[in-house]
């Protein structure tokens, strides 16, 4: 399983964070934001599909899909997916 780490409180293009662990192949995913929020979502190629989920201050977030560019153990969101 791969679990990312961004620097911010949500995604966005231009986004960037950290690996903490696993390697970026298609699979599932658990991403952490800076506000100590999370999600789960899967890795397909250049795709991470995130699910549903409340941010920390209780906003629901609808599933949302982003193209992602990883270097070494670092990523970028690249693009917001079309719905």
């Amino acid at each position: 399983m791969l679990e990312l780490e961004a620097t911010n409180t949500h995604l966005y293009p231009g986004a960037t964070g950290t690996i903490l662990s696993g390697e970026p192949v298609s699979g599932p995913v658990t991403l952490r934001f800076a506000d100590g929020g999370g999600a789960t979502g899967t890795l397909s190629g250049e795709m991470l599909h995130i699910k549903p989920y409340t941010t920390t201050a209780g906003t629901e977030i609808a599933a949302k899909s982003w193209q992602i560019a990883f270097d070494g153990d670092h990523f970028r969101i690249t693009a917001r997916a079309a719905s």
